[in-house]
């Protein structure tokens, strides 16, 4: 398990009992270079807070970044930031600086998160910075309630078939632009807000009780 997704008592944000419906919460994606750890860099980041099930859409951050390395064409046809959009990006350090305030006192949320926050402490380490906010996987979230849920006999399929556009269909949340950081960032606050509610009636009520998922 990472380091960061346990909660920290002595952070009176991140206590364990505080109410899922307390908790600030900052929904966030990224897009890469390539799927590299060794050589990927961070492309874009877009982010959204939340108070809560309730999203805040006057608070929220979307940067493109100049990598400083030359992107593969494929990766490209993904997230379509091309040559001239990253030439004209931020430095990495001055948006991950930008992005501090709204970081600071939030537990991170994320479709598949793991990618993200490997990416998010890659370019933090070369500015001497470290990220170890507690943090959330819809995408596991989104598993274990179909494992709590009432058992049916394509469950496995649905286990395995949980990227953002397919669970945007199944919990009827609009969903038109994929890798573009900020409205991937907005799906997956909506997908959140439909997951708080089907935890909260799954008897999880306390980030405590979330993070121990």
């Amino acid at each position: 398990m990472f380091r960061w997704l346990k909660a920290r008592p002595h952070n009176p944000a991140f206590h364990n009992e505080t109410p899922l419906h307390s908790v600030r919460y900052l929904v966030l994606d990224t897009e890469f270079t390539s799927l590299d750890q060794r050589s990927n860099r961070l492309l874009s980041i877009g982010a959204i807070v939340m108070q809560g099930p309730k999203i805040h859409l006057g608070e929220q951050f979307y940067r493109v970044l100049n990598p400083g390395v030359e992107v593969p064409s494929p990766g490209v046809l993904v997230h379509k930031l091309r040559p001239h959009d990253l030439r004209n990006g931020d430095a990495p350090a001055a948006a991950l600086q930008d992005l501090r305030p709204l970081l600071a006192g939030s537990v991170l949320v994320g479709h598949f998160i793991k990618m993200d926050l490997e990416i998010l402490i890659k370019e933090l380490r070369t500015t001497g910075q470290t990220l170890d906010n507690p943090a959330v996987d819809t995408a596991h979230i989104h598993r274990w309630l179909l494992r709590h849920g009432r058992y049916t006999e394509d469950l496995h399929h649905h286990l395995e078939n949980v990227d953002l556009g397919t669970l945007s269909k199944r919990y009827k949340i609009d969903f038109h632009e994929a890798h573009h950081a900020l409205a991937d960032a907005f799906v997956t606050a909506r997908l959140w807000q439909k997951l708080l509610h089907e935890l909260e009636a799954q008897g999880v009520h306390t980030l405590g009780e979330l993070l121990r998922i």
